[in-house]
This record gives C-alpha cells, sequence and structure tokens, in this order.
C-alpha cells in the first residue's frame, strides 16, 4: 500500500474541509461512481445543482448550399412560431438538341423524387407555387480575414450560400400544384407547369433561337427557379439529383407521330440552396433577434429552442466553473454527465435523434463541435442520443470540466446545444427546454478524509 505524505495527507484534508464548503447538494454513491472504495477514508460524491444559465441565440446565418437536399414547405409550432423553406436551383440546358420543324407541344413537368425526409404534419394537403428567377444565383464570398467576417463559424463555408441568402424572383408565381404527400413512400413527383413557359421553350427552339442552344445563352435567358408552399403543415425534402424540369412534344417520325422529351436538369448543384426563415411573433422568444447576443430563459417564458437550419441555438453557460477549480481538484473528478430534458409535450414535432455541443464565447459564434477524445483532432464529434424510454439526452462532459477547471480562467466560456452539423443545415428539426430545471450538470467526484 502506498502511503501519503504529511503534506499530502495536509493537502487533502484541505480539499475535503473545500469541498463541504461548497453550495452543492451531495449525496454518497460509489456504486453510481463505478470504483470502489480502498479505505473509509475515500469517499465518492455526487451533484446535480451546479448552475447551468440557459438562453437562446439566433445565428445570423446559416450556410444550406450544396447539400443535395431540396426542402420545402412550413408549419407552426408552439414556441418556435412559423418555419418556411423555400429552395432556389439554377437549370441546364443538357445535351445537344434537336427538334422537327413539325414539332407540337405536349406539356412541360417538374420531375422531382422525395427524399423522404418530412418535419411536421404530412396528412395536411400542401400547396408548391414556382417563380421564376430574375437575377442570377451568386454565391458570397467570404473575406480571408477572420475580424472582417469571422468564417471560424462552424457554418459559414466559403463560396456558399445561406438560409438568408436573397435572389430576386418575378413577384407571382407561373405555377402551383397542391397534393397529399407520402414522404415516407419516396415518390417521384410528376409536377404540371406552366403550358405558355412549356410552348414557349419548344418555339425558340424551333425558330434555331441561341437561348435554347447554347448552355450559357439559356441561363442567362431562364435563371432558375424558386420553390415556395403556401398551404401546408410540414417541411418535405426532395432529392436534387434526380430533379429535373421535363418537356413533352410530339414530331413526326416516317409518317408516324412520335413522343419526344427534353430534360432540363439542375446545373452547378453548388448553387442550389435553401432559404429557411423563421417568424417568432407571438411566441416567448419574439424578443430574440439575429446577432442580438443571447436572451437568457428567464426572459422568454423560462423556455429556450434549438431550430436547425433557421440558425437558433440553445445556450449553456456554467458561469461557477472558476469558483468551482479554486475548491475541488480537477483530477478528482470521476465523471461529469450533462443531461438534457426536452420540455414536456413538445415531442409531437419530435426531437432530434442526435445533438452536438459546439465550443463558443461572448462572440456567439459556433467554433466547432466538442470532440468524443478532445486529444484527438481526427476524433468524431461528441453526441447524444435521444433516449424516448426517458426522455433525456446525456453527454460525457467530463473531459471537457476537467480541461475548464485546469484553465485560469472560463469566463466567457459556453456550449452551444443544436443538431449535428451535416443534420443542422439539412433538415428543420427543433428542439424546446424549459430553462434551467431541463438541463443538469452531474458531477461525480471523489474526496480524501
Amino acid at each position: 500500500m502506498q502511503f501519503l505524505s504529511k503534506n499530502a495527507i495536509l493537502r487533502n484534508k484541505i480539499t475535503l474541509f473545500l469541498c463541504c464548503c461548497l453550495a452543492l447538494a451531495s449525496c454518497e454513491d460509489p456504486n453510481e461512481l463505478g470504483v470502489g472504495l480502498v479505505d473509509d477514508n475515500i469517499a465518492g460524491r455526487f451533484t446535480d445543482t451546479l448552475t447551468v444559465n440557459v438562453s437562446t441565440v439566433y445565428l445570423d446565418s446559416v450556410a444550406t448550399s450544396g447539400q443535395s437536399t431540396m426542402l420545402v414547405g412550413q408549419f407552426s409550432a408552439p414556441y418556435s412560431g412559423t418555419l418556411e423553406s423555400n429552395s432556389l436551383f439554377q437549370l441546364g440546358l443538357g445535351s445537344a438538341w434537336t427538334v422537327a420543324a413539325d414539332a407540337t407541344y405536349d406539356s412541360l413537368q417538374l420531375v422531382v423524387p422525395l427524399s423522404g425526409y418530412y418535419y411536421g404534419d404530412t396528412t395536411q394537403a400542401q400547396t408548391l407555387e414556382f417563380y421564376r428567377l430574375t437575377s442570377d444565383i451568386q454565391a458570397r464570398r467570404l473575406s480571408p480575414y477572420f475580424f472582417n467576417e469571422e468564417p471560424a463559424s462552424v457554418f459559414y463555408t466559403d463560396n456558399a450560400l445561406y438560409n438568408i441568402s436573397r435572389t430576386d424572383a418575378a413577384p407571382e408565381p407561373f405555377s402551383s400544384f397542391t397534393f397529399t404527400p407520402r414522404p415516407v413512400s419516396q415518390d417521384t413527383l410528376a409536377i404540371p407547369l406552366s403550358d405558355e413557359l412549356g410552348q414557349e421553350w419548344l418555339d425558340l427552339k424551333k425558330a434555331g433561337d441561341s437561348r435554347l442552344a447554347d448552355a450559357t445563352n439559356f441561363l442567362n435567358y431562364f435563371k432558375g427557379l424558386k420553390v415556395a408552399s403556401t398551404e401546408g403543415s410540414a417541411v418535405l425534402g426532395y432529392a436534387l439529383a434526380g430533379a429535373r424540369v421535363r418537356l413533352y412534344y410530339s414530331e413526326t417520325v416516317d409518317g408516324t407521330l412520335t413522343a419526344r422529351t427534353k430534360d432540363f436538369t439542375v446545373t452547378n448543384s453548388n448553387l442550389q440552396y435553401n432559404q429557411i426563415e423563421t417568424d417568432l411573433e407571438g411566441t416567448p422568444l419574439e424578443g430574440v433577434t439575429r446577432s442580438g447576443g443571447e436572451v437568457p430563459a428567464e426572459q422568454t417564458g423560462n423556455v429556450s429552442v434549438t431550430q436547425a437550419g433557421a440558425g437558433l441555438m440553445i445556450k449553456l453557460e456554467f458561469p461557477y466553473l472558476n469558483d468551482l477549480s479554486s475548491q475541488l481538484t480537477p483530477d478528482l473528478i470521476n465523471r461529469a454527465v450533462l443531461v438534457v430534458e426536452p420540455l414536456s409535450n413538445t415531442t409531437q414535432y419530435p426531437a432530434p435523434a442526435t445533438l452536438s455541443l459546439y465550443s463558443t464565447n461572448r462572440t456567439n459564434v459556433p467554433f466547432r463541435p466538442l470532440l468524443l477524445n478532445p486529444l484527438d483532432a481526427n476524433s468524431p464529434a461528441l453526441t447524444a442520443a435521444y433516449q424516448e424510454t426517458s426522455n433525456r439526452y446525456e453527454f460525457n462532459l467530463t473531459p471537457y470540466i476537467i480541461d475548464q477547471l485546469k484553465t485560469e480562467n472560463t469566463r466567457g466560456n459556453a456550449l452551444f446545444l443544436a443538431p449535428p452539423v451535416a443534420t443542422y443545415i439539412q433538415s428543420v428539426s427543433r428542439l424546446v427546454v424549459g430553462g434551467p430545471q431541463s438541463v443538469k450538470l452531474r458531477l461525480y467526484y471523489t474526496t480524501i478524509k
């Protein structure tokens, strides 16, 4: 057995005294710690009364381009208001195309597969509206200088388009379509579009017009489509790879009238993007604004919300970690678990299957996800799956808390709670928590008498 020196014994007694002075409600439970006691002088303790400040932040923008998924629809939900998502993309002329002089127009359709993703009530009919773009889709180039554009944000991408990007479109739709979605079936929709537009394209081609003969000229002439939803209670995902506008026409071949088609496929998938915004008017979050800093749960009806795509995130702060580090030796911490419970009666809009934690500070820029292994830069992100039976998420925060306790000044350090990066920019799932009572930091530690 290894014996402690007199100085070590004195230090341990001081540590024990300071631990007892903490304003913590503790109980001995060595079994929960997963360690055996060496002798009666070592005790395992637990607390979940450490203060966690919970607030909501509205990010200024989230990159949504180049994700191969079109998100279109709308829904209204308690606490988070009405979310709308539109999708914008360009069409290409495609391969060489010839038509006979006697070709006649039949129809024009948007052919687009459902991706299988949906969020909201899909039993309600949805109406889609189609607008012709009147300006070019232009990606945003970020400054190479961090102090100008802060590209360190994990949701910023150079040469990208964002949920708040704008591309001019005609004020009135040229077509609309109403249907009852079946997203799980992953059907391919064939949506009728304007006969006037289809006839115009065929006439231009028959006339030898350069706008229907050259890819660049076609893009200058027809700059793209905006797809929006005016009715419905869900956002649906559409697979970009299979999306195309198909022109149906007929021409005489060897004396027989023959059906023909011409596909105008999506061109430059990196310029397809989803406009995703949420209207918070009339909700507890009405006072939360973009880049306006965090708004504490105490000012929002004691709720906080993260909403993928739209830019809402839940911010978690641990204001007394510096004080704790002066009273508890970091090496005596056995486990730190962050427990997050969705607000009751809010999961009729499903809670995200998985959540991540992102480091941030007073700037409210989400820098990067916490890693499962902080010492390995190639480690996957630390995530927590939703446990439906217990209605909670649990994160192992042991490395993070120990690191914070060993850091001289943690003032301003905080975490964002939201779905993982890929999910956050490709979906609209949300999480509502009931303020600090829904978020607990459980600390398991050892004391030596």
